[in-house]
């Protein structure tokens, strides 16, 4: 097999470079195929793509709307503004005994987040967690 120094060949013979993400015009292409009713393991092989990859890319396309790839590393966004950290606060105060995950859905539910900057489950826990040691210290 030729390769000019870049990308393996994959089982369908498509080129791809491994750990890194497939050109946007191709992912564009994935999603333009899916709208038209045309199934993932046909976009997949009609244009040399693994399966996996046409899944991965249309849940993603289906979840956020973007065919953009994900960032690799780097730290993500703050997403606990201290508007979000007192409503989270405001709620275990008035219900001690909720779960994080109640947290979670009551943010969005309450329209405090939306999907793409709502809090983890363990980013709530954390939050959680701070307050309370913050609430025994002043106790003391």
């Amino acid at each position: 097999s030729e390769s000019q120094g870049f990308g393996e060949v994959n089982q369908l013979g498509g080129v791809f470079v491994n750990g890194r993400p497939l050109p946007n015009t191709i992912r564009l292409k994935i999603v333009e195929l899916s709208r038209m009713g045309v199934r993932p393991c046909d976009i997949s092989r009609q244009l040399r793509v693994s399966h996996g990859c046409v899944s991965k890319i249309l849940s993603r396309f289906h979840e956020t709307g973007s065919i953009l790839p994900g960032t690799i590393g780097g730290s993500k966004p703050r997403v606990t503004t201290p508007k979000v950290v007192s409503y989270i606060k405001e709620l275990k105060n008035k219900e001690p005994g909720i779960f994080a995950w109640e947290i979670r859905d009551k943010l969005l539910h309450d329209g405090v987040c939306d999907k793409f900057n709502v809090p983890s489950v363990s980013s709530i826990r954390y939050v959680v967690h701070i307050s309370q040691q913050t609430k025994v210290t002043l106790q003391k």
